[in-house]
């Protein structure tokens, strides 16, 4: 027979593992576009696994997309950051609502956060370029369309134009 101990401590085991199935039920949910069934998941993976800061990125993203809740959206997003301020997902994931809130230059921040965090982080580096964000040019004294830049951007970066045109 097991102990009061032995049981709390399985009864803990079980709950974290809902929790974590309601989680990952609503990131599916958010990446089908159906908030309000992400929004439903992440609340209750919260209240099954209240330690676990990370799920309230999460929540903020799909209280901004499924209740148009910004300001509480952006303080479930910092809470994250605050207990987990190493993740690069919940600084992409605050910049998501910003950019539902409208306001570009923060979630240009935070996108670029998250890429401090991660240089890899492709989420982010796309998000930067759906809002129009460039590199800087490779020689800054001269204009973005001087040939000399041209060609060292080209050559230095890559031409993804290119490579794509040449796969497709």
């Amino acid at each position: 027979m097991a102990s009061p101990r032995e049981r709390r401590q399985r009864q803990i085991a079980v709950v974290g593992a809902m929790g974590h199935d309601e989680f990952m039920s609503g990131v599916r949910m958010l990446y089908a576009c159906r908030y309000q069934d992400a929004l439903t998941h992440f609340q209750e993976a919260v209240v099954l696994e209240p330690h676990a800061k990370g799920y309230l990125s999460y929540l903020g993203l799909a209280t901004a997309h499924a209740q148009r809740k910004f300001s509480d959206a952006e303080q479930l997003c910092r809470r994250a950051i605050e207990s987990e301020y190493h993740r690069p997902e919940h600084y992409f994931n605050l910049g998501e609502v910003y950019v539902l809130a409208g306001r570009k230059s923060d979630a240009m921040k935070s996108f670029n956060q998250a890429l401090s965090w991660n240089p890899g982080y492709d989420a982010a580096h796309d998000a930067l370029r759906k809002l129009g964000v460039r590199r800087p040019p490779v020689v800054p004294i001269l204009s973005r369309s001087h040939p000399l830049n041209v060609f060292l951007g080209k050559t230095l970066r890559g031409n993804k134009k290119r490579t794509a045109r040449a796969t497709a």
